[in-house]
């Protein structure tokens, strides 16, 4: 079909109206243009004074790879974390290894910046209910990325606030973590953190006393010296010391339902030898006043002890000023190996894409050989990946005795109504040392199991 013939100066007015047209629309988009790169010019505003905005330095840092690059956003971002109190730029000892890092991330991202929020650590007004609590009510307040501790997992898990990481993280770091970090930060089949440090439990021994450390329960007759742990309700720490005695003996924590669970066969027998312990005076009477493991170690340092329970963490602090204090194993009732691993982990808040990936890349920095080495001897921490343990600890006995300890660790529990567990294993162990009640009936009266 032939086409209608256009005379040439009807043809030249259509085209002179499509010009015009398009030379507004130009206009309008320039217009616009020139308010979004003013915008974008706009140096990020300086935080309110209980947060620090870190600046980019001339420090870089090497990055894991990472699905999107630095800059490719067109606007600058504020990245939020919210730490605890060790982990805070101006903490004492391990501040500037986090101001190191962050002035690296910042180089490394120049429209970063790093907004660093404080939070305690547990409690009313700790991470995780803070985080619920901020969350629920206006979510544009929460961080975007937070340290908080594994066993907190479960409820943050229940409110779905987590982003899981399993595949933002490269799979020879998850492969590089003992088994129980990864079981720690794993929930529901979910991997929802990145453990960064650990503390276990040992035994610290008094070598000018205790020639050879009682390796079971039964061999603590023979050390000649008073054994301390905590026995009284208070963080915990009597119901976490009681439950290496239960696992080493193959109890469970939990029925097949998810229900919490306590064989209450083995609970009258750890009871018992807790007892047995106190008659016999191997235990003092004085850990009915012990309610937390730092309590034991203040007696262990004051020669109210030879034998103590203690953290990893307490012991790499003051070893150097503890003279003679030697580590072994837990003595568990049946000698079996064992230890608790309570570790610490990054996890990420961050809805939006763009600001997921910067969260993403900077716990990538933050999950370092070389950061977590330093972070590791600065803070006492154990770290999580086995390939930065011998970065970090120097000590080649202390290191081996370590490697053993971390081989028959188990995670700390980050299973819900934990803490009800805790409150009748810390009621029973009261009523049977304070001699109101036998073992076998403590350990069917709490109704846990």
């Amino acid at each position: 079909m032939r086409e209608p013939i256009t005379h040439p100066c009807a043809s030249w007015t259509a085209a002179a109206r499509r010009l015009a047209w398009v030379v507004l629309v130009l206009a309008g988009v320039l217009a616009e243009g020139c308010t979004l790169l003013g915008t974008s010019a706009v140096p990020v505003s300086t935080p309110s004074p209980t947060v620090a905005l870190v600046a980019p330095s001339a420090a870089a840092s090497v990055l894991l790879e990472s699905t999107e690059q630095p800059g490719s956003h067109a606007q600058p971002i504020t990245l939020t974390l919210w730490l605890p109190p060790e982990m805070l730029p101006s903490a004492e000892g391990t501040g500037e290894l986090v101001a190191g890092l962050n002035r690296a991330f910042a180089a490394a991202n120049p429209l970063v910046g790093i907004q660093v929020v404080p939070k305690a650590s547990y409690g009313p007004g700790g991470m995780a209910n803070m985080l619920l609590t901020t969350y629920a009510v206006v979510p544009a307040h929460a961080p975007d990325v937070l340290a908080i501790d594994a066993a907190e997992l479960q409820k943050l898990a229940d409110a779905d606030v987590l982003i899981p990481l399993g595949g933002a993280v490269p799979q020879a770091l998850w492969n590089d973590l003992y088994p129980w970090a990864l079981e720690a930060v794993t929930i529901e089949g979910k991997r929802l953190a990145v453990p960064f440090q650990t503390d276990i439990v040992f035994l610290v021994y008094n070598s000018a006393v205790i020639a050879e450390p009682p390796r079971a329960w039964y061999d603590l007759a023979s050390a000649k010296s008073q054994y301390v742990f905590p026995a009284e309700r208070g963080d915990g720490s009597a119901a976490d010391m009681f439950l290496a005695h239960y696992l080493a003996l193959g109890g469970t924590l939990s029925d097949k339902s998810g229900r919490p669970y306590l064989d209450s066969t083995i609970v009258a027998k750890v009871l018992r030898n807790y007892r047995s312990a106190m008659e016999l005076g191997i235990v003092p009477g004085s850990v009915r006043t012990m309610r937390t493991i730092d309590d034991c170690w203040q007696a262990y340092r004051a020669g109210e002890a030879g034998l103590t329970n203690a953290t990893s963490y307490l012991y790499g602090r003051d070893r150097a000023t503890v003279l003679g204090a030697r580590y072994a194993q837990l003595p568990t009732l049946n000698g079996e190996p064992i230890t608790l691993a309570r570790s610490w982990a990054w996890a990420i808040v961050a809805r939006d894409p763009e600001r997921r990936a910067v969260a993403i890349r900077y716990v990538q920095s933050a999950l370092q050989s070389e950061h977590l080495a330093q972070w590791s001897k600065a803070s006492f921490h154990l770290p999580t990946r086995r390939s930065v343990l011998e970065l970090a600890i120097e000590d080649r006995d202390y290191r081996s005795f370590l490697v053993e300890q971390l081989r028959h660790a188990r995670p700390y529990p980050n299973m819900r109504h934990y803490s009800e567990v805790q409150d009748a294993v810390s009621s029973a162990i009261e009523d049977v040392l304070d001699g109101v009640t036998t073992p076998e009936r403590a350990a069917i009266a709490r109704g846990c199991w």
